[in-house]
C-alpha cells in the first residue's frame, strides 16, 4: 500500500545524501585583488559583507556584479574568479591564501575595502552527481531582491556569529548554513526561469507524486506503469517528461534512490547483502548486486567491507 502522508522530498533527500557544512572561512581584501577559487566538490556559498566584487565563472562568458548584502551560490564545483574587476589578470590562489588565514579570515593587500564570508556544502553518495546535474552553475541572490526578505536574518546572524567568539558559535553556524542554502533553493524555485532539473521537478504537481512515492515506498514492485499512474499521467507522457526534468528516466531514478538507501545500510552494518537486498525492494541478492555495481561500481559486499576497513583505520588513528 502506497504510503500517503506527503514527505518533504527535499528535506528527506539532502539528510539522505548526508549534508555537511564546512567551517566558514572569510576574505578581507583591498587595492587591486583578484582570488581562484579552484573546482571542489560540493557548493560553495558566498556572502558580501562589505564592499563589492566581480565573479567570472570558469568555461563561462557569464559574469556578475556582486554589491554587499548578495550572496552567490556555486554548484557541482564550480570554478571561478573573485575579483575587485574584470580587468585584473594577476590573481592568487586560495590555497596559498587558506596557509596564511588567521581565524578563518584570509587577508589581501591588507584589507579594509572588501569583506566576504564563505562556506561549503558536501554531499555523500552518488546521487548528488545525477541530482544535481542539471542545475545552474551559480544562483545571485540580489540583497534588493524582494526574495532576498527571507534570507535576511540567516546572512546577519550568520555574520554576527562569525565575528564572535562566543561559545557554540561552530556549531551555530554549521546549522544556519544549511537553513540559508534551503532559503535560497526557495527563492530560485519562485522566480522565472527555463531550464528544466530535479529541483523544479519537485515543484511539478504531477511528478512530485511519483518523485514522492518513490522515496518513500521504495519497496515496491514499482513499474512505469504503476508511476505514471501515481503521477496521472499517461505511460508515454509521463516518461517523456520525467526525463526532461529529472534528466533520467523514472525507473532509473528509482534504482538510484534504491542504491542510496543500500549504502546507508551497508555502511551501518548489522545486515547481510541478502537482507538489505530485499529491504530496498529487490527480488533477489544477484540483482541487487548488478544494480548496485552498475551505479557505485563495485559489489555490495565489497563496499560493505572497504567502509568497515575505513571506520577501522580512523578508530586506530
Amino acid at each position: 500500500m502506497i504510503n500517503d502522508t506527503p514527505i518533504d522530498i527535499l528535506s528527506a533527500t539532502l539528510m539522505k545524501m548526508k549534508l555537511k557544512t564546512s567551517a566558514a572561512g572569510a576574505v578581507d581584501a583591498g587595492g587591486n585583488w583578484a582570488i581562484e577559487i579552484p573546482e571542489h566538490q560540493g557548493f560553495k556559498l558566498n556572502q558580501i559583507v562589505r564592499g563589492e566584487c566581480w565573479v567570472s565563472l570558469k568555461g563561462s562568458k557569464s559574469n556578475y556584479h556582486l554589491k554587499a548584502g548578495d550572496c552567490f551560490l556555486t554548484i557541482n564545483g564550480t570554478s571561478c574568479v573573485v575579483a575587485k574587476n574584470l580587468f585584473i589578470k594577476r590573481s592568487v590562489s586560495l590555497e596559498s591564501l587558506l596557509k596564511n588565514s588567521k581565524n578563518g579570515v584570509m587577508t589581501v593587500n591588507g584589507g579594509g575595502e572588501y569583506f566576504g564570508i564563505g562556506t561549503q556544502f558536501q554531499f555523500d553518495g552518488h546521487l548528488p552527481r545525477i541530482l544535481f546535474a542539471h542545475l545552474p552553475r551559480a544562483i545571485h541572490i540580489p540583497a534588493h531582491s524582494d526574495q532576498a526578505a527571507i534570507l535576511r536574518w540567516s546572512l546577519e546572524r550568520f555574520g554576527t556569529e562569525f565575528f564572535s567568539r562566543n561559545m557554540g558559535r561552530s556549531l551555530i553556524l554549521n546549522h544556519l548554513a544549511p537553513i540559508m542554502l534551503l532559503q535560497i533553493f526557495r527563492i530560485y524555485l519562485s522566480s522565472e526561469k527555463s531550464e528544466k532539473n530535479w529541483l523544479i521537478a519537485l515543484s511539478d504537481a504531477k511528478l512530485s507524486k511519483a518523485i514522492e512515492a518513490v522515496h518513500s515506498d521504495y519497496q515496491m514492485d514499482w513499474s512505469l506503469e504503476k508511476l505514471a499512474e501515481v503521477a496521472g499521467m499517461s505511460r508515454s507522457g509521463f516518461a517523456l517528461n520525467f526525463k526532461k526534468e529529472v534528466g533520467i528516466p523514472p525507473m532509473d531514478y528509482l534504482a538510484n534512490w534504491r542504491i542510496q538507501i543500500a549504502c546507508e545500510l551497508l555502511e551501518a552494518g548489522g545486515q547481510n547483502v541478502s537482507t538489505v537486498a530485499s529491504a530496498v525492494g529487490y527480488e533477489s541478492e544477484s540483482a541487487f548486486s548488478v544494480a548496485f555495481k552498475k551505479i557505485v561500481n563495485c559489489r555490495p559486499g565489497a563496499y560493505q567491507k572497504n567502509h568497515q576497513s575505513m571506520l577501522n583505520r580512523k578508530e586506530v588513528a
